[in-house]
Protein backbone atom coordinates (compact mmCIF):
# COMPACT_ATOMS: atom_id res chain seq x y z
CA UNK A 1 0.00 0.00 0.00
CA UNK A 2 1.31 3.40 -0.58
CA UNK A 3 2.65 6.02 1.88
CA UNK A 4 1.04 9.24 1.43
CA UNK A 5 3.75 11.99 2.65
CA UNK A 6 1.64 16.04 3.29
CA UNK A 7 4.43 18.99 3.74
CA UNK A 8 2.71 21.19 5.74
CA UNK A 9 -0.42 21.45 7.58
CA UNK A 10 -2.20 24.68 6.73
CA UNK A 11 -5.90 23.67 5.43
CA UNK A 12 -4.76 22.27 2.09
CA UNK A 13 -2.34 19.71 4.16
CA UNK A 14 -5.13 18.77 6.57
CA UNK A 15 -7.66 18.32 4.24
CA UNK A 16 -5.32 15.89 2.55
CA UNK A 17 -4.40 14.10 5.62
CA UNK A 18 -7.87 13.74 6.89
CA UNK A 19 -9.10 12.72 2.90
CA UNK A 20 -6.13 10.19 2.79
CA UNK A 21 -7.18 8.78 6.15
CA UNK A 22 -11.31 8.52 4.55
CA UNK A 23 -9.62 6.38 2.03
CA UNK A 24 -7.52 4.06 4.57
CA UNK A 25 -4.34 5.54 3.17
CA UNK A 26 -1.40 5.80 5.97
CA UNK A 27 -0.12 9.83 5.95
CA UNK A 28 2.83 11.29 7.50
CA UNK A 29 2.11 15.04 7.83
CA UNK A 30 4.80 17.41 8.22
CA UNK A 31 4.86 21.11 9.64
CA UNK A 32 7.75 23.26 10.76
CA UNK A 33 5.86 25.39 13.31
CA UNK A 34 4.35 23.75 16.45
CA UNK A 35 0.72 24.46 15.31
CA UNK A 36 -1.19 23.53 12.89
CA UNK A 37 -3.35 26.36 10.31
CA UNK A 38 -1.04 27.48 8.29
CA UNK A 39 -1.61 30.94 7.69
CA UNK A 40 -5.25 30.61 8.23
CA UNK A 41 -4.50 29.83 11.61
CA UNK A 42 -5.68 32.83 14.90
CA UNK A 43 -2.94 33.27 17.68
CA UNK A 44 -3.85 34.91 21.17
CA UNK A 45 -1.31 37.79 22.04
CA UNK A 46 -1.25 39.24 25.60
CA UNK A 47 -5.15 38.30 26.02
CA UNK A 48 -5.89 39.44 22.16
CA UNK A 49 -6.60 37.15 19.13
CA UNK A 50 -4.68 37.97 15.63
CA UNK A 51 -4.98 35.95 12.63
CA UNK A 52 -1.86 34.99 10.57
CA UNK A 53 -1.06 37.60 7.96
CA UNK A 54 -3.83 38.62 6.19
CA UNK A 55 -5.20 35.56 5.62
CA UNK A 56 -7.80 33.55 6.76
CA UNK A 57 -10.06 30.47 6.45
CA UNK A 58 -12.74 31.28 4.42
CA UNK A 59 -14.57 29.94 1.07
CA UNK A 60 -18.04 30.56 -0.70
CA UNK A 61 -17.87 26.64 -2.12
CA UNK A 62 -20.56 24.93 -0.38
CA UNK A 63 -18.93 21.98 -0.42
CA UNK A 64 -15.83 23.53 1.02
CA UNK A 65 -17.14 24.56 4.04
CA UNK A 66 -19.51 21.29 4.72
CA UNK A 67 -15.91 19.31 4.45
CA UNK A 68 -14.56 21.61 7.12
CA UNK A 69 -17.53 21.66 8.90
CA UNK A 70 -17.37 17.27 8.84
CA UNK A 71 -13.47 17.64 10.22
CA UNK A 72 -14.11 20.34 13.16
CA UNK A 73 -17.55 19.74 14.46
CA UNK A 74 -18.83 22.61 17.02
CA UNK A 75 -14.92 23.99 16.58
CA UNK A 76 -15.57 25.38 13.15
CA UNK A 77 -16.59 28.73 13.86
CA UNK A 78 -18.22 30.82 11.63
CA UNK A 79 -17.52 34.82 12.43
CA UNK A 80 -18.00 37.75 10.37
CA UNK A 81 -15.09 40.07 10.21
CA UNK A 82 -14.53 43.11 8.47
CA UNK A 83 -10.45 43.41 7.07
CA UNK A 84 -9.04 46.22 6.31
CA UNK A 85 -5.74 47.55 5.58
CA UNK A 86 -4.76 50.94 6.78
CA UNK A 87 -2.34 53.09 4.17
CA UNK A 88 -1.49 56.18 5.03
CA UNK A 89 -4.96 57.52 6.81
CA UNK A 90 -7.19 55.73 5.22
CA UNK A 91 -8.40 52.61 5.19
CA UNK A 92 -8.76 50.39 1.92
CA UNK A 93 -11.05 47.48 1.80
CA UNK A 94 -9.38 43.83 2.08
CA UNK A 95 -9.44 42.10 -0.20
CA UNK A 96 -8.99 45.05 -2.40
CA UNK A 97 -11.21 46.39 -4.87
CA UNK A 98 -10.01 48.30 -7.80
CA UNK A 99 -12.45 51.53 -7.52
CA UNK A 100 -12.13 51.66 -3.56
CA UNK A 101 -8.26 51.44 -4.24
CA UNK A 102 -7.79 53.54 -6.55
CA UNK A 103 -10.32 56.41 -5.71
CA UNK A 104 -9.01 56.18 -2.10
CA UNK A 105 -5.39 56.81 -3.06
CA UNK A 106 -5.98 59.70 -5.26
CA UNK A 107 -5.48 60.94 -8.77
CA UNK A 108 -1.64 61.41 -8.60
CA UNK A 109 -0.69 58.09 -6.89
CA UNK A 110 -3.01 56.00 -8.08
CA UNK A 111 -1.45 57.09 -11.54
CA UNK A 112 2.17 56.64 -10.47
CA UNK A 113 1.02 53.00 -9.28
CA UNK A 114 -0.99 52.27 -12.93
CA UNK A 115 2.05 53.62 -14.95
CA UNK A 116 4.72 51.53 -12.39
CA UNK A 117 2.45 48.75 -13.57
CA UNK A 118 2.47 48.89 -17.11
CA UNK A 119 6.07 48.03 -18.00
CA UNK A 120 4.93 44.67 -16.51
CA UNK A 121 1.84 44.33 -18.66
CA UNK A 122 3.94 45.21 -21.66
CA UNK A 123 6.60 42.70 -20.90
CA UNK A 124 4.15 40.25 -20.38
CA UNK A 125 2.31 40.39 -23.62
CA UNK A 126 5.30 40.88 -25.64
CA UNK A 127 7.00 37.98 -24.10
CA UNK A 128 3.73 35.69 -24.54
CA UNK A 129 4.13 37.13 -27.95
CA UNK A 130 7.41 35.89 -28.50
CA UNK A 131 8.97 39.75 -29.50
CA UNK A 132 11.23 39.55 -26.28
CA UNK A 133 11.62 35.85 -25.76
CA UNK A 134 15.07 35.62 -27.47
CA UNK A 135 16.46 38.84 -25.70
CA UNK A 136 15.13 36.89 -22.17
CA UNK A 137 16.47 33.47 -22.19
CA UNK A 138 19.82 32.14 -21.39
CA UNK A 139 22.00 32.95 -24.64
CA UNK A 140 22.88 28.80 -24.07
CA UNK A 141 18.80 27.83 -24.63
CA UNK A 142 19.12 30.23 -27.87
CA UNK A 143 21.50 27.62 -29.06
CA UNK A 144 25.16 30.21 -28.35
CA UNK A 145 27.50 27.78 -26.57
Amino acid sequence: MSQVLIIGAGPAGLTAAYEAAKLSLPSTLLEADEHVGGLSRTVTYRGYRFDIGGHRFFSKIPFINELWNEMLGEDFLLRPRLSRIYYRGRFFQYPLQAVDALTGLGPVEACHILLSYSPVVFCHFWFQCGTLRPYLTPSRERGNA
